[in-house]
């Protein structure tokens, strides 16, 4: 699973022997499974080895963990889905950096100047696609304070109803009004971007105000953004991916800087904290006097190639054959961590995170690779997830299928199994008309489906599910509730052994796994055999947002 990152907050070979395909033919309950316990325990024993060296992407034992997969999709008989006939869909990643030299001034009405220090009064830089040939760039636009930057206008909150951004600077701050969804809210924390950069918005400024400051300090915060830049996958035209469209440039500016640009405006910084600590209510949005002029210079460096693995089981209904059920588990973790102390352990096996996800996925193809259902499901063991999504973020803008397209997902990432649950988290499935099918496949286990427990953690888009959100298709991700003493058992492990050295096989409860593994298999078959096209339900914030089929509007 991806931490969230600081900027985000501020603004997330061996191979076994086959195993023959064979179709349930039994009441799905604990006392009578459907997955093949031995079998996920191998697979996660195997995926979560020393000899994987913790399955890093761009790694030897990423590459070797990829293998005993493809071997794996092999063995059920599937089709591959990957390049030219083969198994994997291999990407490159680059690294995106911010030269350090990036400068800015802001002019007021007046002529007045104020210049600004780069690390000390702002951070940031050019966005991964900005940039002319030698990756500089330089804008002069006048800016537009554009409060929250809330885009939800059916909730009563829209920042840029009053105003336009095009070809202009967006100016904003981190925070949401008291009583928003903290889903929606998070969301919007971290797609600053996106919102500004549809608009036409030519760059952005994060003020830093004391609500930010309450969070993080601002030594702590530049010095995490820095001139860092990020990373991300290079698409089949060879150009950098950003989902900030033409937008140039993300900048922070320091508490001071946010004071300076503020100065003499309709609503001053001090106005602006009042208003924060005063309930967190809607700021207007307007015009600033004066304007902004940055200089930037980016560069980018080939970091690695990496893949996805991919096999396809075709359906049985003619009628939904261009509708495609992605079911995806990330295979990455984070290797080798140099310098770690514990206990000189440097390798990062990740069996929870994401072996037995992996697990999990190839024993729910075993079985549809057995009793196919009525549409084509895609199997994709996902490379990158840990450096960003990035694995399913380019899958699914390239799912690399001749004809049809991908409906809807299921996805998988570090089910905790060290207690025997009673309760299921289905994130997302509420916001589709997939809900009743995910919610009759738990109660077809005996089980109870429950909302999400800690909303304000944003699991929602923390993992792979999120990259196909945000390409206009409906998702799920199956996890597991907090009952039975499941909040304990959960938090205990993501406090000792979340991205660490002592998350092994051995810490893993296979009965339980199995139980999980069952569950994931029901969710996708019903889905994969319901009636209707998967679609999101009318009015959802995710749909509208992103797109995608509506319920209604097919």
């Amino acid at each position: 699973m991806k931490k969230l990152s600081l900027f985000a907050a501020m603004a997330t070979c061996v191979l076994a022997a086959p195993l023959a395909a064979e179709a349930p033919d039994q009441t799905p309950s604990t006392e009578n499974p459907l997955t093949d316990r031995a079998a996920l325990e191998r697979d996660v024993r195997i995926l979560a080895d020393d000899d994987m060296e913790g399955r890093e992407a761009g790694t030897p034992g990423y590459d070797m963990a990829a293998a005993y997969v493809s071997e794996r999709f092999a063995s059920l008989g599937l089709q591959p889905g990957g390049d030219d006939g083969g198994w994997e869909q291999h990407f490159s990643l680059v690294r995106h950096s911010q030269a350090g030299d990036a400068r800015l001034a802001i002019v007021g009405a007046d002529g007045s100047r104020v210049k600004a220090s780069f690390g000390n009064d702002f951070v940031g830089g050019g966005l991964a696609s900005a940039g002319g040939e030698d990756g500089r760039g330089r804008v002069s636009a006048p800016m537009v304070f554009v409060g929250y930057g809330l885009d939800a206008p059916d909730l009563g909150h829209d920042s840029f109803a009053d105003v336009d951004l095009q070809g202009k600077i967006a100016v904003w701050v981190f925070g949401m009004p008291e009583g928003m969804d903290p889903l929606l809210a998070m969301h919007m924390q971290q797609a600053g971007a996106d919102r500004f950069g549809a608009r036409g918005a030519v760059g952005s400024i994060l003020l830093f105000t004391p609500t930010l400051e309450r969070r993080v300090s601002w030594e702590r915060g530049r010095s995490f953004v820095g001139n860092t830049g990020g990373t991300t996958w290079v698409g089949p035209d060879g150009v950098a991916f950003d989902r900030a469209g033409d937008m140039e440039f993300q900048l922070v500016a320091s508490p001071e800087l946010s004071r300076a640009i503020m100065a003499g405006q309709a609503l001053d910084f001090d106005a602006i904290a009042v208003a924060q600590a005063g309930g967190m209510a809607p700021m207007r949005s307007f015009e600033l006097t004066g304007e902004a002029r940055v200089s930037y210079a980016n560069s980018h460096e080939h970091l690695l190639d990496t893949s996805n693995v991919i096999a396809i089981q075709p359906g049985t209904d003619p009628s939904l054959a261009d509708q495609y059920v992605v079911v995806t588990a990330h295979l990455d973790h984070v290797g080798i961590q140099a310098g770690h102390s514990a206990e000189n352990d440097r390798l990062f096996n990740g069996a929870m995170d994401n072996a037995s996800g992996v697990a999990t996925l190839l024993e729910m193809a075993r079985l549809i690779a057995a009793e196919p259902a009525r549409r084509p499901v895609m199997f994709v063991a996902l490379g990158a997830e840990e450096m960003g999504l990035l694995g399913s973020s380019y899958h699914a803008a390239n799912p690399g299928i001749e004809t049809g397209e991908l409906a809807v997902n299921v996805n998988v990432d570090m089910p905790i199994l060290t207690w025997p649950f009673d309760d299921v988290v289905a994130f997302g499935a509420d916001r589709s008309n997939i809900f009743p099918y995910v919610g009759a496949a738990v109660g077809q286990y005996g089980l109870k489906l429950v909302p999400d427990p800690n909303p304000g953690e944003g699991f929602f888009f923390r993992s792979d599910q999120y990259s196909y959100v945000q390409a206009g298709i409906p998702a799920v991700y199956v996890d597991l509730g907090f009952g039975n003493g499941g909040e304990e058992a959960q938090n205990e492990f993501l406090a000792e052994h979340y991205h660490q050295p002592s998350d092994e096989a051995f810490r893993i409860d296979y009965e339980q796994l199995g139980r999980f593994a069952d569950i994931g298999y029901l969710v996708a078959r019903n889905v994969a055999d319901m009636n209707e096209r998967p679609a999101w339900l009318a009015g959802d914030f995710f749909g509208d947002t992103f797109g995608g089929p509506v319920v209604g509007e097919e």
